[in-house]
């Protein structure tokens, strides 16, 4: 089977779940709570060595004690660790709109998983659905933000993933009380919205946690399969990697299909390894 291929040793590459199963009912990105352990088998074929584990709504089993020793087992016969955790359930229900008691239950139960799965990173969306469009909502959500930066255990990388500007995201960064926040860096998004890569690598790098791969058309385009050329935004970041001192991992959230996601998942990693080699 086509292997991806590893970069850095201390970088972890992982997967963002859902992306080697079916769609659940009609959502593109969900739990797959139907094959989340086969996944596992999958993932560790294609050489993965880790996770990003999607959080869809508050019945995930990582937050049930009996199916999170479950869940550890699964990771462990399969050599996958956890990279990540994503709060994709924020993007249906808005940093500025989730009621605060929510995400103090949250914090809880994700920082109880911690000490058996040693997660590495927490993202938070920010972005599409789920982004502040006034200031009133820009006040609201940095305010629920501090929550997680003061709650969450110190040992979690706290990072937005963000449709924001550069620019309005530097001075968040530089605000004092946002002194532990990071970036998942999707490098498809930031083409699809016209953002230039350069001014993420020249502002704020050691901000950059994690990167999303993943390729979308300019000008808001639709998610595709990666190419296996001219794809500026991943070809500059794998030149420039050495730069990115507190990178900790790289998740593929590329384009699946409703049938064929295990054929997609390997023509992404096909043009990706040709990048790598370049």
């Amino acid at each position: 089977m086509l292997k991806l291929k590893k970069i850095k040793k201390n970088i972890c590459h992982s997967f963002v779940q859902g992306r080697l199963s079916n769609e659940i009912g009609n959502k593109y990105q969900h739990f797959p709570i139907h094959n989340w352990h086969n996944e596992l088998k999958i993932a560790k074929k294609f050489n993965f060595d880790s996770i990003e584990w999607l959080i869809s709504d508050f019945s995930n089993p990582l937050f049930n004690p009996v199916f999170l020793n479950l869940i550890n087992q699964k990771l462990k016969k399969n050599k996958i660790k956890v990279s990540s955790i994503s709060l994709d359930l924020i993007m249906d229900n808005a940093l500025h709109n989730i009621n605060k008691d929510q995400i103090i239950w949250l914090i809880d139960r994700i920082n109880k998983a911690n000490k058996l799965l040693n997660i590495k990173r927490l993202s938070i969306p920010i972005e599409e659905r789920s982004r502040f469009n006034n200031n009133y909502e820009k006040m609201k959500a940095l305010s629920k933000l501090n929550i997680f930066c003061k709650k969450l255990s110190k040992s979690i990388n706290l990072c937005v993933e963000t449709d924001i500007s550069p620019k309005i995201l530097n001075k968040i960064f530089k605000t004092n009380k946002f002194k532990r926040l990071g970036l998942l860096l999707d490098i498809g998004n930031l083409r699809a919205h016209g953002f230039n890569i350069r001014d993420y690598f020249n502002k704020f790098p050691s901000k950059i946690y994690s990167i999303h791969i993943k390729y979308r058309d300019q000008t808001y385009g639709k998610s595709k399969l990666i190419p296996k050329k001219n794809f500026y935004e991943l070809s500059y970041l794998l030149k420039n990697i050495d730069n990115l001192k507190n990178l900790k991992d790289i998740s593929f959230q590329t384009f699946k299909s409703k049938k064929n996601y295990l054929n997609n998942i390997k023509t992404c990693i096909k043009a990706y390894n040709l990048y790598a080699q370049q």
